[in-house]
């Protein structure tokens, strides 16, 4: 009986070593490769499958003070590009965009940097939909807070990482590899050195036929979220919390001497409707009470015109550089970015509630696609 248990003891564990060994040399996600935190250490594109969170992280652990700022924020903030960052203060920026982010991931990441780094300033790009969500499934990996954020035993994670199921690990490099999955899977999010993304992927498709990518990418939902957008008013139970941690955010800035710059970034039309409300509102105003930001997610034209997007939910190079030249106050298009303080929060929330009320009269008249700017339009950037 005792050889026996030893034999099944001895099986177990060759097992383990085995799955352990296979997940450690193809390192499926990324994880063991990203210790280094070397950009030049990477062998091939990575995309939203992998730990991206865990290479910024060690990448920030040893080579955060080389960059003088750094920008936080969901994916919308990866079309934002260091060199062109540069334009607003001279600083060298990093990247820190993450895929599905929240502001409890942004206090994480504000914390992280002050520790690893000596920043001048952080910018933190607020997308719109964290009221909606805390935390996001921390099962799959392209949402996965690693352990150097959180604080949790790295060597628990490590093991984990070693004992992944073989077969997920199998069918995730199969779906890297399959052409079909190839657009769901780039989503723009390639990884470049300074941490932004790279859309090379989308503006290639815009080129060959711009309308027909319009149509596919940024409006396959677009009418149903109309209905959504002016037949309904959502409430998100995070609100109160998504506040409380930008003042920490803020109170952690303050205290390290650090500038803060707060950006509700561009949104789509169509992507609004997962949002906004009177209650959405009201946190806007809310955000005027903890810090000034820059809000560029009203109900402009750009905001209005698909071609400025490459999804529902992101913006294009050229949307992410306007953003930048109106804070810098070189160029700008009407309607588009304003500086919200305490003294003009209310009026700019009513402003953007005439224009919320605005559009769904013009819509209940004469449907939604009498909303959408065209490319044809001056609002859409990619003619400029």
């Amino acid at each position: 009986m005792k050889k026996w248990s030893i034999s099944i003891f001895a099986l177990v564990l060759i097992v383990m070593v085995g799955i352990a060994a296979i997940n450690y040399i193809v390192d499926p996600f990324g994880y063991f490769v990203f210790q280094s935190g070397n950009f030049n250490d990477l062998k091939t594109d990575v995309d939203k499958t992998y730990c991206i969170r865990e290479f910024k992280a060690n990448h920030i652990r040893y080579f955060g003070n080389n960059y003088d700022a750094f920008l936080i924020g969901g994916s919308k903030a990866g079309s934002y590009r260091p060199e062109k960052l540069k334009e607003l203060d001279g600083l060298n920026y990093y990247n820190m965009f993450v895929i599905g982010g929240s502001m409890y991931e942004y206090w994480l990441d504000t914390s992280y940097v002050l520790k690893h780094a000596h920043p001048k300033k952080i910018i933190l790009s607020i997308s719109g939909g964290e009221v909606n969500k805390e935390i996001w499934d921390q099962k799959d990996m392209t949402f996965y807070i690693p352990a150097l954020f959180t604080g949790k035993s790295r060597t628990k994670e490590k093991f984990d990482f070693l004992l992944k199921d073989v077969k997920k690990s199998y069918d995730l490099i199969q779906r890297r590899t399959s052409e079909k999955a190839h657009d769901e899977i780039a989503t723009g999010g390639e990884l470049v050195a300074q941490g932004n993304r790279d859309l090379t992927h989308y503006y290639e498709s815009i080129k060959e036929d711009a309308e027909r990518f319009v149509r596919r990418y940024v409006l396959e939902f677009y009418k149903i979220h109309m209905e959504t957008l002016f037949k309904t008013n959502l409430k998100s139970d995070h609100i109160d919390t998504t506040i409380n941690y930008l003042k920490d955010i803020k109170g952690m800035c303050d205290a390290a001497g650090v500038e803060l710059i707060v950006i509700v970034a561009p949104s789509f039309i169509g992507e609004l409707a997962e949002f906004e409300s009177t209650y959405y509102r009201d946190f806007l105003a809310e955000i005027a009470l903890t810090t000034p930001y820059w809000d560029f997610s009203g109900y402009n034209e750009l905001n209005l015109n698909p071609y400025n997007y490459y999804n529902e939910g992101h913006f294009l190079y050229e949307m992410a550089d306007l953003v930048i030249d109106t804070m810098n106050g070189k160029k700008s298009y009407p309607g588009f970015g304003e500086y919200v303080t305490r003294e003009n929060a209310i009026a700019h929330i009513d402003a953007r509630q005439a224009d919320y009320d605005r559009l769904k009269a013009l819509y209940e008249k004469e449907g939604p696609d009498a909303l959408l700017q065209g490319q044809e339009d001056s609002s859409c950037l990619l003619n400029r």
